[in-house]
């Protein structure tokens, strides 16, 4: 009764059986070629402020990003022969917001009401273009010195020392201005380069004539990343060929485990009649370096040491004019959220510094100071 039910069941298995022998007498399939790697063409990255915004405020029509910091120090120096003398002050109150929309633009407005300060920081706004090129028009910084570029919370210092004296506070060729900046990144190359070319209203904000070139100040900076953690720039100001600051710069960073070592280095040469009155040819470097320990990411507990050495030869046929600073300190606190900074001054000047440099706004002269500074960054 059941037989013709068997019969089938076992014409079932034996075939089943068969098609498996046969799968398994069948040679490996071969393997797929691998794809070639798809080309995702590349666009230059938004510039960051001085800071990148801890509150975000996505939307359709953009994103909204809010930050700042705030820093209070106790600075006490004694210049000359001067008595040590101290002062509490604020350095910074920043107030930064941050519009952006994709890749292509990104306007920025920073604002600080720290003691003795315009108001006004950043104001700018950035346009990607296409084939690598961006414009960025505004006030912003002036893409002279390394350092100076920096943004304060990525450096070690407390302040910035004695070339920002001069090229900032002396020269008036650093720090925010007025101006168009054209940008390039290259899309195809392994390492970055990246150059920027534009035009800064320096001196003030009066009217110039027309056929005095508007008051506008030309400058150019490139970079190289040569290696991973080596970047090499290069940068130029000036107006005329008895006004103009040309440099050169490195900065590395190199991983060492739990730690970091991070340098800059930057050595410019000029002519200037704004400091001794002459267009003589001068000459100024910085060198900085700090080994941070820990703070490998966001919020982790970091100590860091640095040392900094700065000279300036306020005219090259003179002999015995050139200043000397040398300065260090420590860090400590949580990255890019909060910072206890101690840093050491010691400036000295050699006889024949002209009497100009030395009372340039009484920051050129000898001096020693001791500074310690809070830092809170959102």
């Amino acid at each position: 009764m059941h037989s013709p039910r068997l019969l089938a069941l076992a014409a079932l298995l034996l075939m089943s059986s068969a098609r498996a022998q046969e799968q398994d007498n069948e040679p490996p399939a071969a393997p797929e070629a691998p794809k070639a790697p798809e080309t995702v063409p590349q666009t230059p990255t938004p510039p960051v402020g001085e800071s990148e915004g801890s509150l975000k405020l996505p939307s359709a029509f953009g994103t909204v990003a809010v930050g700042g910091r705030f820093s209070i120090r106790e600075a006490v120096d004694a210049k000359g022969a001067d008595a040590w003398a101290g002062k509490l002050s604020i350095p910074a109150a920043r107030l930064e917001v941050t519009y952006s929309w994709k890749k292509t633009l990104r306007a920025v407005v920073e604002f600080d009401i720290a003691d003795g300060l315009s108001g006004l920081k950043d104001a700018y706004a950035w346009l990607n273009i296409s084939g690598g090129f961006a414009i960025r028009a505004g006030q912003f910084k002036v893409p002279l010195s390394l350092v100076e570029l920096e943004s304060t919370t990525r450096l070690p210092l407390v302040r910035r020392g004695l070339l920002r004296d001069v090229l900032n506070d002396g020269l008036g060729q650093t720090g925010r201005s007025l101006g168009a900046q054209l940008e390039w990144k290259c899309t195809g190359c392994t390492r970055a380069l990246k150059l920027r070319a534009g035009v800064w209203q320096l001196g003030g904000d009066e009217k110039i004539a027309v056929q005095n070139g508007l008051g506008l100040t030309p400058g150019f900076r490139g970079t190289w990343e040569v290696l991973d953690s080596l970047e090499l720039g290069a940068s130029a100001l000036g107006s005329s060929s008895s006004q103009w600051t040309a440099g050169f710069d490195v900065r590395h960073a190199l991983p060492l485990g739990p730690t970091e070592l991070r340098t800059w280095a930057e050595v410019l040469v000029g002519r200037t009649t704004q400091l001794v009155g002459s267009d003589g040819p001068l000459l100024m470097g910085r060198a900085l370096t700090a080994w941070r320990i820990g703070g490998s990411k966001k919020g982790a507990l970091y100590i860091e040491p640095f040392v900094m050495l700065s000279a300036l030869d306020t005219n090259l046929q003179l002999q015995d004019d050139r200043l000397w600073e040398l300065g260090g300190g420590l860090n400590f606190g949580q990255r890019n959220r909060w910072r206890f900074q101690a840093q050491v001054e010691s400036r000295r000047a050699e006889a024949s510094v002209p009497a100009a440099v030395k009372s340039l706004d009484n920051s050129l002269a000898e001096r020693r100071a001791v500074m310690l500074q809070m830092e809170v960054s959102f």
